[in-house]
């Protein structure tokens, strides 16, 4: 194998480790957080299913929602998912959240690769311990369905 291609390939899987290492290490404070009273708030971990309506793929998805970032309610959800049962990645999205009834509403965008589909825009509610959103970008459109692990 090339040399080049060989520390391309070392490098890659360094970061992408790097990256779930953080995620998980953000889950496991997040599920901890999730036993204390605070249970009517979106702060914290969530676990799920995501489901593209455009392909049919699918996988499992975690997500941790981050405290308020400013008065206007922007909070920063930080989403595992995996696809097809191996590969996985990491991906952060601010969300303007709203109190809505006895839940809340959210809806925010963030901004990928052309090839990967671009502006991903997303909406969506918790309410009762259950978050459901949909995803949608020029290449895909899908859900997410959650519940507090």
């Amino acid at each position: 194998m090339n040399m080049a291609i060989m520390r391309a390939t070392v490098l890659l899987c360094v970061l992408l480790t790097s990256c779930g290492t953080r995620f998980n290490r953000q889950w496991k404070e997040a599920q901890s957080s999730n036993s204390r009273p605070a249970k009517s708030s979106i702060e914290g971990a969530w676990e799920g299913t995501w489901l593209s309506e455009g392909t049919g793929h699918k996988g499992n998805l975690r997500c941790v929602v981050g405290p308020a970032l400013n008065s206007e309610g922007d909070h920063l959800f930080t989403y595992h998912a995996t696809w097809k049962g191996f590969l996985s990645g990491t991906f952060k999205a601010n969300h303007r959240v709203k109190k809505q009834g006895a839940g809340f509403h959210f809806a925010g965008h963030h901004e990928l690769p052309e090839w990967a589909g671009g502006n991903y825009r997303y909406e969506g509610t918790t309410r009762e311990g259950r978050f459901e959103a949909t995803y949608r970008c020029e290449k895909d459109h899908g859900s997410f369905s959650m519940k507090r692990p």
